[in-house]
């Protein structure tokens, strides 16, 4: 009984040292629940104290997504092209409309109305001129109608009247602009170039000016498909100005060279200016056709459209080079006829014939052919 009783105890024992495991074991599983179910229950007071800098960083992004797409907007209308209609004769302003697209990159066409008593600035690219039937820019005074400028390139001014003030149109400072079928009248310099500006001008007719075209101080100027006439001096280089009466068209396309008519002087280089001739007409200019001095140059070029350059019906000097000036033929395809005389060299002129010794055929002029001109 008693082996029985301790056997009975001894197992007694054995359950409840099992017994004590199991709830050491269940204390140890309670106090990880506890500590998991305080560290997730922290960490969720974290993640809601959070949510508030949560919504503001969204809130900050949404207005920096708002300001990027307004940024965007705002660039494309830049770029946009617009189209404006102006009627001078109702109060409207050509320069008004410049001034207030002065910051956009886009085309700005302008379609002008009426005549319009302004002078007209344009100091960036991209920039168009159109004249409506009869439109007319007139300046005042000693204002030009016109001024481009600081580097402004692709100004395109078609079909307008310029007339009045200092002149038609200034092109200055590197800019580039090109006049097609334009009429200039009644100014006293027309249309100048200084300043390393380049014009183009193209079917347009220039008279009764002063002086009809202007180069200077680096002003570069071609004229192709034109007339010069009836002014006092057709066109004048000056101080390292270049004037160029070509047969090649802003477009690079050939097609009629540039007639200077009927002035008092047809063309004048000095004081170090360039007169270039390409397929030009040069005639019955009252005082002389075109004459170079002071250290200027006239250049006969190779013909582009295959007429050459005639200088006819002057009567006086057909080409008069003096005071250093030199007189340049590049070949022998000008023809120099039917003025009293044809080349007249003074004063250490240059005369500086191409390969083969003739400037082309100078004949029939009633005083002499080539007078005082040694190679």
């Amino acid at each position: 009984m008693i082996s029985n009783k301790k056997g009975i105890t001894m197992k007694h024992k054995k359950r409840l040292g099992l017994g004590y495991l199991g709830m050491a074991a269940a204390a140890v599983f309670i106090v990880d629940g506890i500590c998991a179910g305080q560290a997730a229950a922290d960490d969720e007071e974290s993640a809601v104290a959070s949510f508030p800098d949560v919504d503001q960083m969204i809130r900050k992004l949404k207005k920096r997504v708002k300001q990027l797409e307004a940024d965007v907007a705002e660039l494309q209308a830049l770029n946009l092209p617009v189209a404006v209609d102006v009627n001078c004769s109702t109060g409207g302003s050509v320069n008004a409309i410049v001034a207030a697209h002065a910051n956009e990159r886009g085309a700005l066409s302008i379609r002008i109305t009426g005549t319009c008593v302004e002078t007209i600035n344009v100091n960036r690219s991209d920039v168009s001129l159109l004249g409506q039937p009869g439109a007319t820019v007139q300046a005042s005074g000693t204002l030009f109608g016109l001024v481009v400028s600081d580097g402004a390139h692709n100004v395109n001014i078609a079909d307008l009247r310029f007339t009045g003030g200092q002149g038609a149109a200034a092109v200055s400072k590197g800019a580039h602009a090109i006049f097609t079928n334009v009429v200039v009248e009644q100014t006293n310099l027309g249309l100048v170039s200084a300043d390393n500006g380049t014009i183009d001008v193209t079917r347009s007719l220039i008279h009764n000016n002063n002086i009809g075209i202007y180069a200077a101080r680096g002003g570069v100027t071609l004229v192709s498909n034109s007339i010069v006439e009836n002014n006092n001096t057709g066109i004048l280089a000056f101080k390292d100005g270049m004037i160029n009466l070509t047969s090649l068209a802003p477009d690079g396309i050939a097609s009629l060279g540039a007639t200077v008519r009927n002035n008092v002087n047809g063309g004048v280089a000095r004081s170090g200016g360039t007169i270039e001739l390409s397929d030009a007409r040069i005639e019955s200019n009252a005082s002389v056709g075109l004459l170079a001095d002071s250290t200027s140059v006239l250049h006969f070029f190779n013909p582009i459209n295959g007429t050459g350059n005639v200088i006819t019906g002057n009567p006086n000097v057909g080409v008069l080079v003096q005071k250093t000036a030199s007189v340049v033929f590049g070949d022998s395809t000008s023809t120099i006829t039917a003025n009293n005389i044809g080349i007249l060299c003074n004063a250490n002129a240059g005369y500086v014939l191409p390969p083969g010794g003739s400037p082309g055929n100078v004949t029939g002029n009633t005083a002499g052919n080539i007078i005082g001109c040694t190679p």
